[in-house]
């Protein structure tokens, strides 16, 4: 009978302890919050458009509007805000209320990073400056060659001096004139292709630029991507006409008709050295029928044009040329 009380009593230690540990837990004191954060921002292009929600142009210069909203005071901290873009005005910023932490009579706003006091109140300030113009570019050292990638840049960082721990930034992507002309290009060549009634060849040939064109933008070579690209016809009704098989036998003819002549005219050369320069005239003429053929026919069969060419070519060394 002991022994079963002496369990009971156990049983309910435990409980209690448990229920005892559990409730410490939610009685944890909270994190405190963050002394500052960037309340709102608007980033405007310099013609005045609104490009929050968009993107930036390296190069391009822009307005940043933001609201530094200070929850506590913090005697012995200082908040910074700095910013990497370049300096277009006198000075970076502009203090549009009155902030007890911003000492106007002190404070230097003509440099990209600005120390104030930690008092509450909200701070509301407007920047200017342009992104780099290679701010997208790499340099391939030993090439005179630029690779080009979208970046974001850290328009405006806010930190918790002296130690300068980031509290919040303001981030934006960034593209250059090179990357907007290969997106621009690849939708307009993607669009024909989702409408082109062209032959399924030629349409497996565009897809597969494509996406070549795409290995090449994700590693860089941006601008020999979109070269790449324009191959592709600009409308369906410039992609080649597929010859039919019935069309291709007047090729077929004049090939073996050439053949022919080509054979009677290295036997003529043999026969009739006395007579050479006009032997030599004859062949010149015939290869330029074989070259002006070969171009038609390497829209048909490339390995047919190769072979031409290489008629041709043996034509112009018998005639001397």
């Amino acid at each position: 009978m002991k022994q079963k009380r002496f369990l009971t009593i156990l049983t309910l230690i435990s409980i209690v302890a448990i229920l005892s540990g559990t409730t410490t837990v939610y009685a944890q004191t909270p994190t405190p919050p963050t002394p500052a954060v960037i309340d709102t921002y608007t980033i405007k292009n310099i013609d005045g458009s609104d490009v929050t929600e968009d993107y930036l142009m390296a190069g391009d210069t822009y307005e940043i509007s933001l609201e530094v909203n200070v929850g506590v005071d913090l005697g012995n901290n200082t908040l910074i805000l700095s910013t990497p873009l370049g300096k277009v005005e006198d000075v970076y910023w502009h203090l549009e209320n009155d902030y007890p932490g911003i000492n106007t009579e002190t404070w230097q706003p003509g440099q990209s990073a600005i120390e104030f006091a930690v008092l509450e109140g909200i701070a509301q300030l407007t920047i200017t400056g342009f992104v780099p113009s290679d701010y997208t570019w790499t340099e391939i050292e030993g090439y005179s060659y630029v690779l080009h990638a979208i970046r974001d840049v850290p328009l405006i960082k806010l930190s918790l001096g002296p130690e300068g721990t980031e509290l919040d930034r303001i981030s934006m992507e960034v593209k250059d004139q090179a990357i907007i002309a290969y997106e621009q290009t690849l939708i307009e060549k993607d669009a024909l292709l989702k409408t082109t009634d062209a032959d399924p060849k030629y349409e497996k040939l565009a897809t597969d630029i494509i996406a070549h064109a795409q290995i090449m933008y994700v590693k860089g070579y941006v601008e020999d991507a979109t070269k790449l690209l324009n191959t592709i016809p600009d409308s369906s009704a410039d992609f080649p006409v597929p010859v039919e098989e019935k069309t291709f036998l007047p090729y077929l003819i004049g090939i073996i008709a050439l053949a022919v002549l080509l054979i009677i005219f290295i036997a003529l050369l043999f026969k009739a050295r006395a007579n050479s320069s006009f032997i030599r005239q004859q062949v010149d003429e015939e290869a330029g029928r074989l070259d002006v053929l070969s171009i038609r026919v390497s829209k048909i069969d490339k390995q047919l044009a190769r072979d031409l060419e290489q008629v041709k070519e043996q034509l112009e060394r018998i005639s001397g040329r």
